[in-house]
């Protein structure tokens, strides 16, 4: 009787270890759409802001130079 119960708990065992290696589980491993725009969006300002450095661009606030 203990050979029979042990051998119905071993396949039962085996059935759930079995049944779950082969299910496709979905595991997110990044962000959201809206996270991965964002960093996105945060890197190409950084660039840009790194290549716009090296212009020597005037002030918005400051007022145009008379060519005299």
């Amino acid at each position: 009787m203990i050979t029979i119960i042990t051998a119905v708990l071993g396949l039962s065992a085996g059935w759930c270890i079995g049944h779950r290696s082969a299910r496709i589980v979905f595991i997110p491993i990044s962000g959201s759409s809206a996270q991965d725009d964002a960093a996105f969006i945060a890197e190409q300002r950084a660039r840009f802001d790194q290549i716009v450095a090296g212009f020597d661009l005037p002030d918005q606030n400051d007022p145009p130079r008379s060519a005299a």
